[in-house]
């Protein structure tokens, strides 16, 4: 194998050394805000495994550098992967430490897998260099030469990634968590330079080299360099972290101290169990005890008739101390040691000891004045603060009034907390109102209540009334107003639910509306395409086959003539039999032929530019067409089908073109049939006489008016339709059926025979429960036609 494990650039070892320095020197860059001693443990190692890794990478890059592998540059490069396994779990560690969190054991016991994997696949590369190698290839371009990138690459987003990525959300959760600005400065800063130092070296050592399949720098490679270079400024920011939040936390406990020390009001405190754990001068002096004696006192001895654990004020409370009674007021706080822990404070002003007061007084007024100046300070720097703070929040509702969509937010309670001007102008003003929990959707709840976020699609009415989307689809094809929205709900994590959601509501009419006619033109261009390759092959296939059934039509006339001289001098009534039924399906063939002989005239006709010839309408039984097609599909009817036509009326007549009946109708069984070849099923015919006394409404469909119509009606019980392809049945080339099993010409053929015969249809469809089409055919009423006449 031959793979660069370590770098022979002098730039690399320089930067090395110079890390190491920079390790060394850490407690120097970070200036004097507090003492080296007082930095957490995994601070301390966060500056060991720099220094490790550096040092490690240094002797790799003077006596291993190059392509050629060995067992030596093996074991150095596992022993710098040791450094960096610990990078991720030492940055959560101290982010941990920083908010008073317990850190769980699961991300010891990951670390501790993580260097043992590091070992194991250490141990492999050495021992079986060639397997692991090979286990490691990957075909594809510059990958086969990296083995050992690829398995410690491996290693590296199992074993680092996840606790990095877990430091950035730790930072994350308290930014938002806490009310302090400076503390949401100090938070935001440590996020935004963590990310930054964690994302850079996350491209230029993974995304960029991986992508270029490793020819960047002449392919010159070298595993986690930017980690290497980047680490030290990680470590750098987590040291100022801490040292920033420590600072901050200091400076108040010395004032909070040098208050209580000064004070001659009694000072305790004492922890949620009521023992005492510290007491000021004055307290020690009332009780006449040293602290250790104190602290043996239960809280709840001193004030046994109030709730010591209730932050409130008492005057002029008895209190026994001593066998003394005395009087105080009494004052009970809680005061926040760090973001998640309060400690209890009982404030005790002694009402017989005012004397002492007044010998106090100058001292404290002197002192006063000096707190005052730091007050001063401290407030312009607030003031400084909230308006660039309300400079911000200026800025973010002028952003948010000038979005282009709907936008509005709600608390944990469903209280609606800021809406924007769009907002406002189609709802109304909600502000501190409550929807009501029928108009929450499922959606929202689950944001609020889960976390969650969702995006969904809603439609609505020209009156702005939420429709669902097959009423949608209706409007659409009936050209009425339908409004689009895009919806979304996100929730604002915290600590637990309920969340407080961001809800987003964009117009995506217009979008929708260039997205269909955008469609609609793709597929009108390509059945126009269609259309004329099919015109111009249809051309030369109508002129052959019209000869080839002419010749079908004569050989079946001279076929019946030779059957009937046959039957003539047979005396076998079996072969009688046999003969009658050859002639008639002789004449069946021949009806077929000549029915396909007038379609190919008309097709000729279509193809020469000829003007078309109507073909004159008859009045006839549309039950006999109905024979006719049953007729003709029986002969290759699955067994699996069975046809129902025991609902037909033989005394109804319509007036039409009884070829163009033929055809919808052979049409709409043969697309019953193949609904219905896998699973089987009932092909059903019914002719019967309906009275319309109010206009059929269809989606699909024109509206059929009153009037006596002579209804037929074609039904299957197989796999029914969807919305998506009822849609588009009509639609020439539309074709659910496989490849080589049919065009998608069948029904676009049908529904313009309809519009020419002036008659009507229904569709009626449900998934896996089967389809049937109705044909409204007026009735003919022959009186009424005679007088006409």
């Amino acid at each position: 194998m031959s793979e660069i494990l370590f770098s022979s650039s002098p730039v690399d070892l320089v930067l090395s050394f110079v890390g190491v320095l920079l390790a060394v020197c850490f407690p120097l860059l970070l200036g004097q805000k507090a003492k080296m001693k007082e930095y957490p443990r995994p601070l301390y190692q966060f500056v060991l495994i720099i220094i490790f890794w550096s040092v490690a990478s240094i002797i790799g890059n003077l006596f291993f550098s190059g392509a050629k592998h060995n067992i030596a540059a093996q074991i150095v490069f596992g022993i710098q992967a040791l450094g960096w396994i610990q990078l991720g779990n030492v940055a959560y560690h101290i982010a941990c430490i920083n908010f008073n969190n317990q850190r769980a054991t699961f991300w010891r016991l990951l670390n501790a897998i993580g260097c043992l994997a590091v070992v194991s696949m250490t141990i492999f590369f050495c021992v079986a260099n060639d397997k692991a190698s090979e286990f490691f290839k990957f075909n594809l371009p510059g990958f086969d030469n990296h083995p050992v990138t690829i398995a410690f690459t491996i290693l590296f987003i199992l074993f680092v990634v996840p606790e990095l990525f877990l430091t950035c959300y730790v930072l994350l959760r308290n930014s938002l968590h806490v009310s302090d600005p400076s503390l949401i400065q100090i938070n935001t800063y440590m996020l935004i330079s963590f990310s930054f130092f964690f994302l850079l070296p996350t491209v230029m050592d993974f995304v960029l080299p991986f992508a270029f399949a490793f020819n960047l720098d002449n392919g010159h490679y070298v595993f986690l360099q930017w980690y290497q270079y980047c680490s030290i400024f990680l470590a750098i920011m987590c040291g100022q972290y801490y040292t920033s939040i420590s600072f901050k936390n200091k400076s108040s406990w010395w004032f909070l101290n040098n208050l209580q020390e000064h004070l001659g009001d009694s000072i305790i405190y004492f922890n949620d169990s009521g023992s005492i754990i510290y007491t000021n001068p004055a307290a020690r002096l009332l009780f006449q005890s040293s602290e250790t004696d104190i602290s043996k006192i239960k809280i709840q001895q001193i004030l046994p008739d109030i709730d010591v654990f209730h932050e409130s004020t008492y005057n002029n409370v008895k209190v026994q101390i001593n066998n003394e009674l005395h009087t105080f007021n009494v004052g009970l706080f809680k005061i926040k040691q760090t973001l998640t822990a309060a400690i209890n404070v009982l404030m005790l002003s002694d009402q017989t000891n005012l004397l002492f007061y007044q010998q106090r007084i100058k001292m404290l007024d002197r002192q006063f004045k000096e707190y005052k100046q730091d007050l001063i300070r401290y407030q312009d720097r607030l003031d400084l603060s909230e308006k660039k703070t309300k400079e911000s929040d200026n800025i973010n509702i002028t952003l948010i009034n000038a979005l282009p969509f709907q936008f509005w937010s709600k608390n944990e309670n469903g209280v609606y907390q800021m809406q924007n001007q769009k907002d406002i102008s189609m709802r109304g003003n909600l502000s501190k109102i409550t929807d009501e929990a029928k108009n929450i959707t499922e959606p929202e709840l689950e944001a609020r209540d889960h976390g969650k976020a969702s995006m969904f699609t809603t439609y609505e009415n020209a009156d702005h009334q939420e429709i669902t989307e097959g009423e949608a689809s209706t409007n659409f094809n009936t050209d009425k107003v339908v409004y689009v929205y895009q919806n979304h709900f996100i929730p604002i994590i915290q600590n637990k639910p309920p969340h407080k959601v961001i809800g987003l509501k964009i117009d995506m009419t217009e979008e929708k509306r260039l997205e269909r006619e955008r469609n609609i033109l793709r597929e009108q261009k390509i059945i126009h395409s269609r259309l004329e390759e099919l015109g111009t092959a249809c051309g030369a296939f109508a002129h052959d086959y019209n000869n080839i059934l002419g010749s079908q039509i004569g050989f079946c006339e001279l076929a019946q003539e030779l059957l009937g001289e046959t039957a003539n001098n047979c005396t076998d009534e079996k072969i009688k039999t046999q003969i009658a039924q050859s002639s008639k399906l002789v004449g069946e063939a021949t009806k077929a032929a000549q029915r396909g002989k007038v379609s190919l005239n008309a097709l000729l006709d279509t193809v020469r530019g000829k003007t078309k010839m109507a073909i004159e309408q008859t009045v006839f039984p549309p039950a006999e067409i109905v024979h006719d097609v049953i007729n003709k599909v029986t002969i290759t009817l699955p067994s699996n089908i069975q046809i129902n036509s025991s609902n037909l009326n033989e005394k109804v007549r319509i007036k039409a073109q009884a070829p163009s009946l033929d055809r919808i109708l052979s049409n709409l069984s043969s697309n019953a049939i193949y609904a219905m070849k896998q699973t089987g099923g009932t092909l059903t015919f019914s002719v019967v006489k309906e009275s319309l006394m109010q206009q059929i409404v269809s989606p699909y469909a024109d509206p059929i008016p009153t009037g006596e119509y002579v209804k037929i009606s074609v039904s299957d019980t197989g796999t029914g339709m969807d919305s998506g392809t009822l849609e588009r049945i009509f639609a020439p080339f539309f074709t659910t059926k496989a490849p080589g099993e049919g065009l998608g010409l069948g029904l676009s053929s049908a529904l313009r025979l309809l519009k020419d015969e002036k008659a009507y249809f229904t569709v009626q469809t449900t998934v896996g429960e089967g389809t049937t089409f109705n044909l409204y055919w007026s009735l003919y009423k022959e009186r009424e036609n005679k007088s006409k006449e």
